[in-house]
């Protein structure tokens, strides 16, 4: 279409097309891949003349959208755009009408991303309220990208309090959208900032966690996305989660299931390893009993997907579910009920891998080198700390 548009203006051929056809070009012609070209240098002018002599209607409102979805801070584009439509303003349509009411500062780029952010940090949702005053797809456009990243700064210094999380939340998250993908890195750095060196209570940990990896995705199974670039620290405090949180579920299905007195003091002793920071990473394979009980019970709000979150595990008919976890350069897996702890070394082409979807207990048991029963628990204790 740009291509076109060049020919056209090179020939001034205007014989066949629409004022859908001349928008739709102007959006390549802006975009970020053309919009400093030189070849197309003749095209921009066309639409900046055209812009202050045509008559009110479809191509003066279009070219609003395209400054809207082509704004990036600093670029000459988009001074030439504003500073154009800026001057035909007392012509645009009611939608823009209506957004320049809420955004005086709509053409004026040095202030634009400032303003949309502090409209974005006074509503409750802000998503919802961008879309209202007529900025139609608010997580794509150049505009509420750049206004974003003040917004996101705005906010972080009190993202450790409900109310401002709820605030981000709703626009990375909307209830009637897309979930944010680009950009997002930044914002769920910040949620997880103000527990770089201090732990959240347990409940909102859960549900933060929770809530992150069913928007983006569990960064142990999934290296794209926004965890290629995400900052090592807090990405660390996120896996320090994790691993507590597939721990505690694990050892609640077993509280909850299993009656024998052996598996209380099991329990204390896991989850002091891993407050003692001995446990590097956990992974949890549920069998099919406890992934019902676990669903049921275990994990509420709705923010869980069991395909996705855990392991399964399908030897024994699915009564039994596993604890896989790396102690240092040990792989060591425990189990409910009867099932022994085995220790591997890592470097084991035997030993079970981390997040799996799938695991065989059996196989597990056969391949193991080193394996203890639980029916001393001073001695089974003593075994695991001897061995990792």
């Amino acid at each position: 279409m740009a291509k076109e548009m060049l020919r056209r203006v090179s020939e001034w051929d205007w014989t066949n097309i629409t004022t859908q056809r001349v928008n739709s070009a102007a959006v390549a012609v802006f975009d970020e891949e053309r919009r400093s070209r030189q070849d197309l240098f003749p095209v921009r002018e066309f639409y900046l003349t055209e812009i202050a002599t045509r008559e009110p209607g479809a191509f003066l409102d279009g070219m609003v959208g395209v400054y809207i979805e082509s704004f990036a801070p600093g670029r000459d584009h988009t001074r030439h755009l504003a500073k154009a439509l800026a001057e035909r303003s007392d012509d645009l349509g009611a939608r823009h009408r209506k957004l320049m009411a809420a955004l005086p500062e709509l053409f004026r780029p040095d202030a634009v991303p400032i303003a949309l952010a502090r409209i974005m940090r006074d509503a409750d949702d802000a998503y919802a309220h961008l879309k209202a005053i007529g900025l139609h797809s608010p997580h794509t456009s150049g505009l509420a990208k750049a206004a974003q990243k003040t917004f996101v700064e705005r906010l972080a210094p009190n993202l450790d309090k409900a109310e401002a999380r709820r605030k981000l939340f709703n626009w990375l998250t909307p209830e009637n959208g897309p979930v944010l993908q680009a950009g997002a890195g930044p914002a769920v750095e910040a949620l997880l900032a103000p527990w770089r060196e201090r732990n959240p209570p347990d409940s909102l940990r859960n549900e933060l966690s929770e809530a992150i990896i069913k928007a983006w995705n569990d960064p142990r199974l999934h290296a794209g996305g926004i965890w290629s670039g995400f900052d090592n620290g807090l990405r660390a405090v996120l896996l320090r989660w994790l691993t507590h949180q597939d721990m505690k579920f694990f050892c609640d299905m077993v509280t909850a299931t299993q009656n024998s007195p052996m598996w209380p003091p099991r329990r204390d002793f896991w989850l002091k390893l891993y407050h003692d920071r001995m446990i590097d990473e956990a992974w949890v394979a549920f069998g099919s009993d406890a992934r019902r009980y676990a669903q049921q019970n275990l994990l509420r709000g709705g923010k869980t997907d069991m395909n996705r979150r855990f392991g399964r595990q399908l030897d024994r008919g699915g009564s039994t579910s596993l604890l896989i976890m790396r102690i240092g350069n040990k792989i060591v897996v425990d189990g409910c009920h009867s099932y022994k702890t085995h220790i591997f070394r890592a470097d084991d082409r035997r030993a079970p891998k981390l997040y799996e979807r799938e695991y065989y207990c059996d196989d597990i048991m056969r391949a193991s080198p080193n394996s203890k029963p639980h029916n001393s628990i001073p001695s089974w204790s003593q075994w695991v700390l001897q061995h990792v």
